[in-house]
């Protein structure tokens, strides 16, 4: 009797551990919702100017290459989420309970979306 009780202990936990190492963190892959950008180097400007995302949370994350500080930031309706502003080779992050519809993400270091530091995330 307690040879099987063994048995089926280890093949749980092989089961267990099988399934707690599935969708493992290479660093790699995104969570769902999430969205990359790139602050470009030299210029007042995202690698991208539109980008879209499925409704719920999201995430953009801005990888900054510049060296001026940079953020990323959301906006639109009741929508007002920032990002923490980061020098080079530093990342900014924002979160937002987004709804279908348009919504603006840009720099919101002073002078830079003036610049033109922004584009459009469209969730559908």
């Amino acid at each position: 009797m307690m040879r099987g009780w063994r048995s089926t202990t280890v093949a749980l936990s092989a089961a267990v551990l099988a399934v707690g190492g599935c969708g493992g963190g290479g660093g790699e892959s995104q969570a769902p919702g999430t969205v990359s950008l790139v602050a470009v180097p030299g210029k007042l400007a995202y690698d991208k100017s539109e980008i879209t995302a499925k409704p719920g949370r999201v995430t953009l994350v801005m990888a900054n290459r510049s060296s001026l500080p940079h953020n990323v930031a959301i906006e639109d309706g009741d929508v007002d989420a920032t990002g923490k502003v980061v020098g080079k080779g530093a990342t900014s992050t924002t979160t937002a309970d987004l709804k279908p519809g348009t919504y603006t993400f840009y720099c919101s270091v002073p002078g830079h979306r003036q610049a033109g530091m922004k584009g459009k995330l469209t969730v559908e």
